[in-house]
């Protein structure tokens, strides 16, 4: 009898395993974010963004600081610039160095689909109005590797009427490790509105920058670190000729 029970409680974990694993497999995005989400990636273009990088001491005063420009519009080796160093101009070979360094690097195209990043089918409708919908939504684990990627979450504004993303906000709910502990990212400050306006794919959109803050925190082999995000403007991503 004992045995029977045993099997008759294995058999029903099993069902209600199947049942659950049926149900994640069943989840779907909703389908106002899918909406979004196509239309974010309709379009090819990209971001241009000014960089700003501080170094900090542990007493927290600035010990370095660097004004740099993104644009990749230009070919990649011409996609980071170098605009200040402390303040002023940099030297020639303040600005060789970083833009060798930088734009020598491969290129990570931004432009990737927001699914391979974010869990869309875990998403969560957390309020809304008549006007909009607030999605809460995770980072897919494992996409970023040796990154503790389920302690960001993202808050994803969505227009009812313009079926696009208004606004992003991220949530750190702890300091984030980054590769085994080398790194770690101690702050996140992002809030970011776009202009529903305009659809990414139309050339106005290109004289519409996003607005809002952009900061993280961390902390790199010891070092303090700062890097904040500004003049956010869409523009089309460079295209190599064909040969």
């Amino acid at each position: 009898m004992e045995a029977m029970a045993r099997l008759r409680l294995l058999c029903l974990l099993s069902a209600v395993v199947s049942v659950l694993a049926s149900s994640a497999l069943r989840a779907e995005t909703p389908a106002p974010l899918q909406a979004a989400i196509g239309n974010w990636s309709a379009g090819k273009d990209d971001w241009a963004l000014t960089q700003r990088v501080r170094t900090l001491s542990d007493d927290g005063r600035v010990t370095e600081e660097r004004l740099e420009r993104y644009d990749p519009s230009l070919p990649d080796i011409q996609r980071w610039h170098l605009l200040e160093v402390d303040g002023h101009e940099p030297t020639e070979a303040q600005r060789q160095s970083l833009e060798r360094r930088k734009n020598l690097k491969p290129h990570k195209r931004g432009n990737k689909p927001l699914e391979e990043f974010l869990d869309l089918p875990q998403a969560v409708a957390t309020s809304e109005t008549a006007r909009a919908v607030v999605y809460t939504i995770g980072v897919r684990p494992g996409v970023i590797p040796l990154t503790q990627t389920e302690k960001l979450v993202l808050l994803v504004t969505v227009g009812r009427e313009s079926h696009a993303i208004e606004r992003v906000t991220a949530v750190l709910h702890d300091s984030m490790r980054v590769a085994l502990g080398l790194a770690r990212i101690t702050g996140v400050d992002f809030d970011l509105s776009f202009d529903p306006a305009l659809a990414p794919d139309e050339p106005a959109a290109e004289d519409n920058p996003a607005s809002g803050t952009a900061r993280v925190s961390m902390s790199k082999f010891g070092v303090r670190m700062e890097y904040e995000w500004s003049d956010f403007r869409r523009v089309t991503g460079y295209a190599a000729p064909a040969k």
